[in-house]
């Protein structure tokens, strides 16, 4: 940082010398003892004659024409440096009143005919300029009487008449207050030089005061449009300053526009250089509030003050005489804010901008006080320094709005994340609070259907009460996941018609235990014959429901009806309370989200705000419209529209109350008996997997199903769900989707891959009841879903439809493949009984085994035991053994059969599923070939499976004939036989049938079961 501002020094001290270069003249003539010879110099019109050097000067005497000097040889004279202090050639220093007059001589020569100007930029602190004896013009009134003597110093231009060899300049000048004389250089030139060198110089300072002006104002606009920062009204304050010191120097442009007295515009100059410098370090102190050392800052300003006070009340000439020790201020300044910059803004970036700008100021006064001093420094306004810092300023401005803006933008994308993640929250915090929710409704629909205790009246009620309390609950919480819904955009309306009348009735049944306390009626008025309306049934409810509990929220005492009318063919739903009411203002705001009315006014606490937010999104959803009309004091009229049914006819049930009571009371009978219906279809209790995270969830699913009817294992995880559907059959799982690590989706997909949507139905549980999300749940594989918190009703009645449609088709499963051992071929029966009369005729007792062994297999083939779920192993063996006895009594030598079997060995397995392997080897194996081959039946018993095999040495298959055969046997356009053998595998125990074939050397089929010993 040092670097760059040493670089940045360098550059504007380089630029005020090229300022200063350009404005310099070079080969000018010199003035000796007062006169200047023209004669060879050519005068331009672009460049003016500086009149520096030295002047006869007569202190003490004021000498104005030829006469006087001729005949006034008695008069002291002396020379003098101009510009410079005339101080030294007064011999009463101690005298503050000075006068004297100022002589040159101009030998024109060959210019005697060019026609000059001379312009006068500051003299101290009167003067007459006479030329050639005569008085032009001057500033002030010079006298040798300080009674008389007048200040005042403006600059001022004169016009020298042509025709003279040469130009007398004389200049009274007088002073009360100290240094005085030509202090500044008196320019000579043609009008068209001098001129052109006023208007550039009024042109810098005018143009520098604009530049100043617009940022003054960019300041106070900016503090006017909200940025409340004191830095901001410094700011314009020290700018306006600036534009005031730079109007009362140099040109004196404000003194030349607003003439005044000579004291007033001393105390103003003054004034604005304390102002300038005065606001510089409050500035900083509001760009940096972490600055420290503030009692700094504050002295300084009580040391400014101070000084204006003293420049306000002090005299002129007192003011002048000390003028040195007021701008000591200006060093202050400087060193307070290099001093702040240096202790605070040491490591921000955006630091350097005032750095440089305080240096370009620092600058300018160096200039300023070496220009004062030197007196010989002269040149064209330059307005550079000041411009550079306002700029410097102006980007610390800008850079820190560029940052600030970043910084917004950052944060609004910071804020709009949290903001989605308070959706999140919200949204999730719904879903988790619908668990509990769930099971409180639950839990109270159990306790109020228990037959098996009484209920005291009182305990009925509240226990009816606190379920309509969880209902009212639920519906708080559908309104918290619409939100993030209905900004998503994600809202799906069913429209439907439905009858405004009986959604009305519920309503007020739910909303009776809030009136407890308050003298209101509740009145219906919708003429039964009201025509239907096309509306979203559920959201309709949520829009009556959320305008309702707003109306008794509000109100007090009186009544709260809801009426109707068709008015251009539109539906007009009115509710009209008479409650507290609401202001103009109040009405303005009551449909934003989550504004509230004022507490103070209502004794009612609660809610989220956002009710009718909601409802006024979703009738605008509908297409219609909803608007409030209220009164304070005297209530409110809420009127939504909805368009009427193109067929209103179909619809002409009115509903009530009661009806709609007795309804429920009904469908509750109805289900209630459905378990029993059941159990008395089927021997077994249906099984039941609750599959939840949450132990609550889990007991309230248990209370609901009762223990009579149904038998229920719950798990906490989906990888302890596979491990009990591997080693138990159930009729259902019932699943929370919500679960860590494996969700209910995904533990649908896995189920799915073993069980197909029938042979295992899935009952999903989900907070979450968007259209998105209960279609992932059918993708995935569910049969059915419920909405949390459940109805204990409508669960029971899912569950029961899902139980019954699984257990009809396992038994039609169980059905099918009994049928298949029963649906004994023709040709097969015809064979052996033609087996059995020729041994009838050769070997009686191979005769009475044949057909001891045949009446066998046709009774095991027809016994009703082959419907059952699982049988003994010895039970499906006798079969096969009964079966190849006949084969191979009907074959002969061509059929040759291996037992690899421990006889020890006993289990179940599902009936009809090895004696159907065995025959499709008979028949598609060693029968195929000319001279037979051996079949080879094995059960190996291992540590965790026991693995049954069928082997046959026949004519085997190629890769592509054995994927064909599997295509066809194992779809459903294949065999069925081997398509239900397969099938019933999968869904026993995961797994199928496996199938290895060799072309010419036989076919494996095996498949494997859980050791359970």
């Amino acid at each position: 940082m040092s670097f760059i501002i040493i670089l940045f020094l360098m550059f504007i001290t380089g630029l005020r010398l090229t300022w200063l270069n350009v404005q310099k003249q070079d080969a000018l003539p010199e003035i000796v003892d007062g006169t200047l010879n023209l004669k060879e110099f050519q005068v331009s019109d672009h460049h003016t004659i500086p009149l520096n050097g030295e002047w006869a000067f007569f202190p003490n005497q004021f000498i104005h024409n030829d006469k006087e000097h001729t005949n006034s040889k008695g008069l002291k004279k002396m020379f003098l440096k101009v510009p410079g202090d005339w101080n030294n050639a007064f011999k009463k220093r101690n005298s503050n009143f000075k006068y004297g007059t100022y002589r040159l001589t101009i030998l024109l020569g060959k210019n005697k005919d060019q026609t000059f100007k001379l312009r006068i930029i500051n003299i101290n602190r009167a003067s007459t300029l006479y030329v050639n004896g005569r008085p032009i013009k001057g500033a002030g009134n010079p006298s040798t009487q300080s009674k008389t003597y007048q200040a005042r110093n403006l600059p001022y231009t004169v016009t020298i008449p042509s025709g003279h060899d040469k130009m007398t300049i004389d200049i009274q000048v007088s002073n009360q207050t100290g240094e005085g004389g030509i202090t500044e250089p008196i320019r000579l030139g043609t009008p068209k030089a001098i001129n052109y060198w006023g208007t550039l110089s009024t042109s810098m300072q005018v143009a520098l005061c604009i530049i100043f002006f617009i940022h003054g104002l960019y300041a106070i606009m900016l503090y006017c449009f909200g940025i409340r920062n004191k830095g901001l009204i410094y700011f314009s304050l020290l700018i306006f300053s600036a534009v005031l010191s730079v109007l009362v120097e140099d040109d004196k442009l404000l003194f030349v526009w607003l003439p005044m007295s000579y004291p007033l515009s001393m105390r103003i100059t003054f004034l604005s250089y304390i102002s300038v410098v005065a606001f510089i370090p409050l500035i900083l102190k509001q760009l940096y509030p972490d600055f420290k050392d503030q009692k700094l800052i504050h002295w300084f300003s009580v040391y400014c003050l101070a000084e204006v006070l003293f420049i306000l009340f002090a005299p002129v000439q007192m003011i002048l005489l000390i003028k040195k020790e007021l701008l000591l201020v200006l060093w202050f300044s400087i060193f307070i804010s290099v001093y702040i910059l240096k202790k605070a803004s040491i490591k921000r970036d955006d630091s350097i901008f005032l750095i440089l700008g305080v240096s370009s100021i620092g600058v300018n006064i160096f200039w300023s006080i070496w220009k004062f001093n030197a007196y010989s420094y002269e040149s064209v306004y330059y307005p550079f320094d000041l411009m550079i810092a306002v700029f410097c300023f102006a980007g610390f401005w800008f850079k820190r709005y560029v940052r600030t803006n970043n910084q917004t933008k950052r944060i609004a994308e910071r804020l709009q994340k949290v903001n989605q993640q308070k959706d999140d929250f919200l949204v999730n915090t719904s879903h988790e609070l619908r668990n509990p929710l769930h099971g409180i409704m639950n839990i109270t629909q159990n306790v109020l259907e228990n037959k098996n205790g009484e209920l005291s009246k009182e305990y009925t009620e509240k226990l009816k009460v606190q379920l309509t309390v969880a209902k009212r609950m639920a519906l708080l919480l559908d309104d918290l996941i619409d939100v993030t819904r209905l900004q998503e955009k994600t809202i799906q309306l069913h429209i439907k018609n439905v009858k405004v009348q009986s959604i009305v009735g519920s309503i007020f049944e739910m909303l009776q235990y809030m009136l407890e306390g308050k003298p209101i009626t509740l009145s219906i008025n919708i003429p039964e014959d009201f025509p239907a309306v096309k509306a979203d049934e559920k959201r309709l409810i949520q829009i009556m429901f959320n305008l309702l509990h707003n109306a008794v929220k509000f109100t007090d005492e009186g009544e709260i009806s809801v009426s109707a009318e068709v008015i251009n063919e539109t539906a007009h739903i009115h509710i009209m309370d008479t409650g507290i009411g609401m202001d103009s203002e109040m009405q303005s705001k009551i449909f934003l989200p989550y504004e509230q009315a004022d507490s103070n006014r209502t004794k009612v606490v609660g809610g989220f705000g956002l009710g009718l937010s909601i409802c006024k999104q979703y009738v605008e959803l509908h297409g219609g419209t909803l608007n409030v009309k209220s009164t304070p004091g005297e209530g409110s009229l809420f009127t939504f529209t909805l368009s009427l049914s193109e067929d209103a006819e179909q619809e002409t049930e009115n509903y009530d109350l009661k009806k709609s009571a007795k309804k429920s009371v009904a469908v509750s009978k109805e289900l209630e008996m459905a378990p029993a219906q059941i159990t008395s279809t089927f021997e077994k209790k249906p099984s039941l997997l609750v599959v939840d995270d949450d132990p609550l969830n889990q007991q309230v699913l248990i209370n609901v199903f009762d223990p009579k009817y149904y038998e229920i294992l719950a798990v906490s995880s989906a990888n302890q769900a596979i491990d009990r559907i591997d080693s138990k059959h159930f009729d259902l799982v019932i699943s929370d989707v919500m679960m860590p690590n494996i969700s209910g989706y995904e533990l649908t997909r896995k189920i799915r891959e073993r069980f197909s949507i029938s042979e295992l139905p899935i009952l999903l549980l989900t907070a979450r009841n968007r259209l998105e999300d209960i279609g992932v749940g059918f993708q995935a594989g569910a049969n059915d879903y419920v909405a949390k918190p459940v109805d204990s009703w409508e669960l029971k009645a899912r569950v029961n439809a899902l139980i019954q449609l699984k257990q009809s088709i396992e038994e039609h499963q169980r059905i099918e493949a009994a049928w298949l051992q029963a649906q004994i071929k023709p040709h097969f029966l015809y064979n052996t009984m033609n087996s059995i009369a020729a041994l009838g005729t050769m070997d009686i007792e191979k005769m009475q085994r044949l057909i001891e062994e045949f009446s066998h297999y046709l009774r095991m083939s027809y016994d009703f035991h082959n419907s059952d779920r699982m049988v003994p192993i010895d039970r499906e063996l006798a079969l096969v053994r009964s079966y190849l006895f006949i084969e191979k009594e009907r074959f002969g030598e061509r059929i040759n059969v291996e037992w690899n079997v421990d006889p020890n060995l006993h289990f179940l397995l599902p009936p009809l599923i090895i004696q159907p392997l065995v025959e499709n080897a008979v028949k598609h194996g060693v029968l195929k070939t000319t001279q037979g081959g051996t079949i080879n039946i094995c059960i190996e018993n291992g540590l965790k499976e026991i693995k049954i095999s069928i082997k046959d040495s026949g004519v085997g298959m190629t890769r592509e004939v054995l994927q064909r055969i599997q295509e066809k046997s194992f779809n459903k356009d294949g065999g069925i036989g081997l398509q239900n053998t397969n099938r019933r595998l999968k869904q026993f125990y995961g797994k199928g049938l496996e199938v290895r074939s060799i072309p010419n050397q036989g076919t494996t089929v095996s498949f494997c079961i859980p050791n359970k010993e």
